[in-house]
């Protein structure tokens, strides 16, 4: 799907609140202001989710690009956050799961 790329700087949390990290699977590859570009092969983490009586863990990124790094589709967000703004994937773990929540993010990066 097209759109931007989604890299391990971005600010992103799970509805609940907690913070959504990108944990680079290479972090010495292709960089986007100046920060590893995520791609399927990384994790991201949730700490610090308040959602009882199970919290969110990870999020489970759905929209990818053709473009690959290391044989790995890149992660990529179809809407510019404009404030918080739902990503392109699903917080798992809770019991009330959702989107996670984008704040900030490179808005110029862009592929297929």
């Amino acid at each position: 799907m097209p759109g931007l790329f989604v890299h391990s700087g971005m600010t992103m949390t799970c509805p609940h609140g907690g913070t959504a990290t990108v944990v680079p699977a290479d972090p010495l590859g292709p960089k986007v202001n100046g920060m590893p570009v995520a791609t399927a092969a990384d994790q991201i983490v949730v700490v610090g989710c308040p959602a009882q009586p199970t919290p969110c863990v990870k999020v489970q990124w759905a929209t990818v690009s053709t473009v690959l790094v290391n044989g790995s589709p890149v992660l990529t967000q179809s809407t510019p956050p404009a404030g918080p703004t739902p990503g392109g994937g699903v917080c798992a773990g809770s019991a009330a799961p959702g989107p996670p929540l984008i704040s900030a993010m490179q808005l110029l990066v862009t592929g297929r």
